[in-house]
């Protein structure tokens, strides 16, 4: 199970439905996390939005991981949700980190756990999650090459200023520690919301043993009444 198995047509449909709620996933945890620090916290979205990102798209990550138990559809993903940031006006590097993270939690859930290992599935998801951090990071890491960009963008100095004003070692520290958490915590909450709600159906061969262990109930019953057996031929002949 698992590995490096060819994807069909039926993986390549669960992928698409599977990134499509992810991203929506992602969408409300941008949303709220931006409706909701900008009325308590001003300008510490852009560190707790990984951590809401991990939070919400544990369970779509688990249903995916359990329907398509292939290298490849975990790299989708990511690489989609990367493309999306460079679409869609982030900053130009902020795209590889999805791509990085979703090729590396492809190799540790279904190489190196083999689709089976509970620790390694959520080992993979918290590796995915810190692809989210992509469009944040360089806040921190190339903040000239940031400011550049949001000029470039038609940004004023006002918006700038803000938007650095609580960038430093001990926000970054956060954003690593409230990814971490997220993460975790989501692949908790999704990996008991999968099992307890979406388990895969029995495979072929257990419904035939069911049927085997039918249909010979009868015959045991049969003989367990004591009813006679057949005379034998000599017998008949006398």
């Amino acid at each position: 199970m698992g590995g490096f198995k060819a994807l069909k047509t039926k993986d390549l449909v669960n992928i698409g439905i599977y990134t499509a709620l992810y991203f929506v996933c992602m969408g409300l945890a941008e949303g709220l996390t931006t409706l909701v620090t900008g009325l308590v916290l001003p300008g510490y979205a852009s560190i707790l939005v990984p951590c809401m990102v991990g939070l919400f798209a544990g369970p779509v990550y688990m249903l995916l991981c359990q329907k398509v138990p292939k290298f490849g559809a975990i790299s989708i993903l990511g690489t989609v949700m990367g493309l999306f940031f460079l679409v869609s006006g982030h900053f130009a590097l902020s795209f590889f980190p999805y791509i990085i993270c979703g090729v590396l939690a492809d190799l540790l859930q279904t190489v190196v756990g083999k689709s089976r290992s509970t620790p390694m599935l959520y080992l993979s998801y918290l590796v995915l999650t810190f692809g989210a951090t992509g469009p944040v990071l360089p806040l921190w890491f190339m903040k000239g090459a940031y400011v550049a960009s949001l000029q470039k963008r038609g940004k004023d100095g006002t918006y700038i200023n803000n938007l650095f004003a609580h960038i430093d070692s001990i926000t970054l520290l956060a954003l690593l520690v409230f990814t971490l958490a997220g993460g975790l915590i989501g692949a908790y909450i999704g990996k008991r919301l999968v099992d307890k709600h979406f388990k895969p159906a029995a495979g072929p061969q257990a419904g035939q043993a069911v049927q085997t262990t039918t249909a010979a109930a009868p015959a045991a019953g049969a003989g367990s009444q004591g009813l006679p057996a057949p005379q034998s031929q000599a017998g008949t002949d006398e």
